[in-house]
């Protein structure tokens, strides 16, 4: 029997959100549609760019549809490149700068992506992703909103950051980001290097704290969008969490 999901529910929920986990997993199968039919009861449109792996489907079913992404392969080249390039992009399609890689990598499968989203018609569509591919969910999100087809809800699992926090700002969709409490990823790329100077430091070469000051005014600072969902230590889930990142100290 498929996976329950209640499209209707537009809050937090654990029975969606363990749907939607599924649904991240099943984008890294060889057979993504299959197994999209299996557990989650869903009629799949598989996507790829042989150019920059990007891999994903669109999944369709009576009651809603899921566009799911995949996350970084350990084994693919291309997925590590699009992963490297950190530095920051302006668009259109969004508020404020933008993770040049995955802004990249979107944007050359956009048209499939956009066509398949069409022909879902008014059914309320979920995104989701697992690492890389919840930072692009997370762009086609704002994407398809800017296009007044905004998704119901995004649900990302050890998702990395996307833009800058004008572009966070300008973030509107309802999205949950799943962090597991040691998970690396979700820290990267570095908020600002200014938060990794200390507010006291040993250092006493005025010249060399400087010029580590100064560059660490022009790096910009990235941020997350929305609502944090963090697994903690003991496995408790707790929506809307305020906890520092575990390196903050």
């Amino acid at each position: 029997m498929p996976i329950a999901f209640d499209a209707a529910q537009h809050q937090f929920s654990l029975a969606n959100a363990l749907y939607l986990a599924h649904a991240a997993d099943v984008a890294y199968l060889r057979s993504p549609a299959v197994a999209a039919r299996d557990r989650l009861g869903l009629r799949a449109v598989v996507f790829r760019s042989r150019l920059t792996r990007l891999r994903g489907f669109l999944g369709v079913c009576d009651t809603h549809a899921v566009l799911s992404f995949r996350g970084t392969d350990p084994v693919t080249l291309q997925n590590w490149l699009t992963d490297a390039v950190a530095n920051l992009a302006m668009h259109d399609d969004y508020d404020g700068r933008v993770h040049q890689g995955f802004c990249s990598v979107l944007n050359r499968t956009w048209n499939k992506i956009a066509t398949a989203v069409d022909a879902i018609g008014d059914r309320p569509l979920f995104l989701t992703g697992h690492s890389m591919g919840g930072a692009l969910a997370v762009l086609t999100a704002c994407r398809l909103a800017r296009l007044g087809r905004a998704p119901a809800g995004v649900y990302t699992f050890g998702a990395p950051r996307v833009g800058v926090l004008s572009f966070c700002r300008g973030y509107r969709v309802p999205t949950f980001r799943v962090v597991n409490r040691l998970d690396i990823v979700p820290e990267l790329p570095l908020a600002s290097l200014k938060r990794l100077l200390p507010a006291r430091p040993r250092l006493t070469n005025e010249k060399i704290l400087g010029t580590l000051k100064n560059v660490a005014r022009r790096v910009p600072c990235y941020g997350h969008v929305k609502t944090l969902v963090y697994i903690d230590h003991q496995s408790r889930i707790i929506v809307n969490s305020t906890h520092r990142p575990w390196h903050a100290d």
